[in-house]
């Protein structure tokens, strides 16, 4: 039991480093959506989702593949990059998946700094199954799981998963 002077930290805050940036994603996605005076079902119906989809993303409760947040990135007219890691970029309507090519990208950066699958997926946290399916384009992964390649790989998150910004 919890004892009234004891501090309560927030479910999910990391204690004693840096919060990883998709933490606040269900936030941007609730102050976005209402700028933009959508409803939940409204913008589920804009960015082709189920409402419950929505509802658990905007509540916290599930962690979106990168191709869903930009789907909802176009349909709030902001940029993925702002809604998935919090990176004020500027919005542009996308002409292609721009997450399309993050199984390139992955393989560019992982060659290019000579580490195996196995490493990268122990060095992130994740999986070297997890690197492998990504790279292979067998999988989308989340956004939680881009930023933490990312960080291994020391990329920026916004370059791996949407292609813009600095690599």
């Amino acid at each position: 039991m919890v004892s009234p002077s004891s501090p309560v930290l927030p479910m999910g805050v990391v204690r004693g480093q840096k919060n990883p940036l998709h933490f606040g994603f269900a936030e941007r996605l609730r102050r976005a959506r209402k700028a933009v005076s959508l409803t939940k079902g409204g913008l589920a119906i804009a960015a082709g989702l189920g409402r419950n989809a929505l509802y658990g993303l905007e509540s916290g409760e599930r962690i979106p593949r990168v191709d869903t947040v930009e789907l909802l990135a176009d349909a709030l007219h902001v940029s993925p990059c702002w809604l998935a890691f919090g990176v004020e970029l500027a919005w542009s309507p996308a002409q292609a998946r721009r997450c399309g090519e993050i199984a390139q990208r992955l393989r560019q950066a992982r060659t290019a700094r000579a580490v195996s699958t196995r490493a990268l997926g122990r060095d992130s946290g994740t999986s070297d199954t997890t690197v492998r399916l990504t790279e292979t384009g067998e999988t989308i992964p989340s956004i939680a799981k881009v930023e933490a390649i990312a960080v291994a790989l020391r990329v920026s998150a916004c370059w791996l998963a949407f292609g813009v910004g600095d690599c």
